[in-house]
């Protein structure tokens, strides 16, 4: 039962940015000493509400009363310090060339501040990390640390300074399941102690799995709350996305396009680079290939080779029938060879332009003469994709980092959509979208494909993998232990090639 005096209260929240609204009269409460599910499509106000809630930015109207008190001043510094919430953002705010004591405690470190006790900052962590149970070393460098271990760092910083209210964005979006299962378990000693959880995911099996409480948003407005027992993860979808949304249709139950007898349109032959070798697969016209792998695996690292992003080794590709050796970005951009990175912030998006530049990057050079860009056709062009693709902005001049995920990943691919494409290669295709977005990037991959386009999809989430492919490529520790059919496969069948827990299957 939710206790009777929330943790957070949020009364008629709005917030506006020119003439779009991305919050709407947003009430609901937290309950404290639980675990509460924030839920909606990219774009429909999460982004923005945890932005208010940790005092990144001010409402435009309404009130947030935390344990009793209104908060009056957004800002991050007094939201934590008075009214003790904090955020764990999906971009981690990490010094990475200090230690784990000096960002645990940075800003409340014990001794002087101008010269503070470095050995009472590794004792004071050890102890702090002791009580949540952590093994981690507090004179390790940041860097040093994975990027699980780094995200536990920061959610015992938020403890150090008294956090009761802790948020958490999307924070198994790039974790793998072992590296999520010591978060889970960090989230439960955190509320067996009292502690509040706000939990942002698209992921519904955690959200059932971890949560007591469910909040959703849709288009700016809340539109539904419920106790974890009085819904099912269908319905949950079905709120956040304003309609039933069925079992995404496999490839196996719609029918796959690829063209057997054609040529191929992409051939590895012997591949080697880095932490991949002796690689070799065939895609043909409207095929989609998945390529499936621990994150050591090396199947990150073979896209790369293959589009020229980082040195070659080894071996041969062959992309729409001819040999192609010398392989550079721009060469693949030439040749019609698309490549979706996983990182959209660090790898594929253009964080400083508009979402018209970002859309119409790679078709800047067709459009130039004589050092002038015919600027009005170029943003016809990038319009008319974000159009095609259901890009939502308010308008596309705003700044790319503006928008949702699901609507970055779209504009994302529409960039690559304007050369063409013959072959497209896409890593991790919806990292951090959500149901909605998803459904409509898988609809996307199944247009390209029966237009014959080739398609290798490397994915962690192997739901996906057996939803969208027709085969499945396994790699294993840098080899390739084996090439699946999709329909035959599970996910218990592709772990244990890609473990090593069973013998190849030809």
């Amino acid at each position: 039962m939710a206790h009777i005096e929330p943790a957070v209260r949020v009364r008629e929240l709005s917030r506006a940015f020119g003439p779009v609204r991305a919050l709407d009269g947003v009430s609901f409460d937290i309950p404290e000493g639980e675990i509460t599910a924030l839920l909606g499509e990219n774009g429909a106000g999460k982004s923005t509400l945890l932005k208010i809630l940790a005092g990144l930015q001010p409402p435009s109207s309404g009130t947030v009363t935390v344990f009793g008190e209104e908060v009056a001043s957004f800002d991050p510094n007094t939201v934590l310090t008075r009214h003790s919430v904090a955020i764990v953002p999906q971009e981690l705010s990490l010094l990475p060339d200090r230690t784990v004591a000096e960002n645990v405690l940075a800003g409340v470190e014990p001794g002087n501040r101008w010269f503070p006790s470095k050995a009472g900052m590794r004792r004071r962590t050890a102890e702090l990390l002791a009580e949540l149970d952590l093994d981690i070393d507090p004179g390790t460098v940041v860097r040093e640390l994975d990027l699980a271990t780094q995200q536990l760092v920061v959610v015992a910083r938020s403890i150090a300074r008294g956090c009761r209210v802790l948020i958490l964005d999307e924070p198994t979006a790039m974790l793998t399941p072992a590296e999520a299962a010591r978060l889970f378990a960090l989230m439960g000693r955190l509320k067996q102690a009292g502690t509040t959880i706000i939990y942002v995911s698209h992921r519904m099996p955690e959200v059932f799995e971890l949560c007591d409480q469910l909040e959703v948003l849709r288009d700016g407005r809340h539109v539904a709350s419920w106790r974890r027992d009085e819904t099912t993860p269908e319905q949950a979808v079905a709120a956040m996305v304003g309609r039933q949304l069925g079992q995404f249709a496999t490839r196996a139950e719609q029918g796959s396009t690829a063209r057997e007898s054609a040529s191929p349109v992409l051939e590895v032959e012997q591949l080697g680079g880095r932490r991949h070798a002796d690689v070799s697969f065939t895609v043909r016209p409207g095929e989609i290939l998945g390529v499936a792998g621990l994150p050591d695996s090396g199947r990150v690292e073979l896209l790369q080779n293959i589009f020229g992003a980082q040195p070659g080794g080894s071996g041969s590709v062959r992309v729409l029938g001819e040999d192609y050796a010398s392989r550079s970005p721009i060469a693949s951009v030439e040749r019609r060879l698309a490549f979706v990175p996983g990182e959209r912030r660090a790898q594929g998006l253009l964080t400083t332009m508009s979402v018209s530049d970002n859309i119409g990057a790679l078709t800047a050079r067709s459009l130039t003469r004589l050092g002038l860009i015919r600027r009005r056709e170029f943003d016809r062009r990038a319009r008319e994709q974000a159009g095609r693709l259901r890009v939502k902005t308010a308008t596309m001049s705003q700044g790319i980092t503006s928008l949702s995920g699901g609507n970055q990943q779209k504009a994302m691919l529409g960039r690559w959509l304007a050369i063409d494409p013959g072959v497209i290669m896409l890593d991790e295709p919806t990292r951090g979208v959500d149901v909605g977005a998803k459904a409509e990037i898988y609809e996307l991959l199944f247009d390209l494909a029966a237009q014959g386009v080739g398609i290798l999809c490397s994915s962690s989430d192997l739901p996906e993998l057996l939803t969208i492919t027709d085969r499945i490529a396994v790699m294993r520790e840098g080899r390739l232990a084996a090439v699946i059919d999709s329909g035959a496969a599970t996910e218990e069948s592709i772990m244990a090639l890609a473990t090593g827990a069973t013998a190849s299957i030809a």
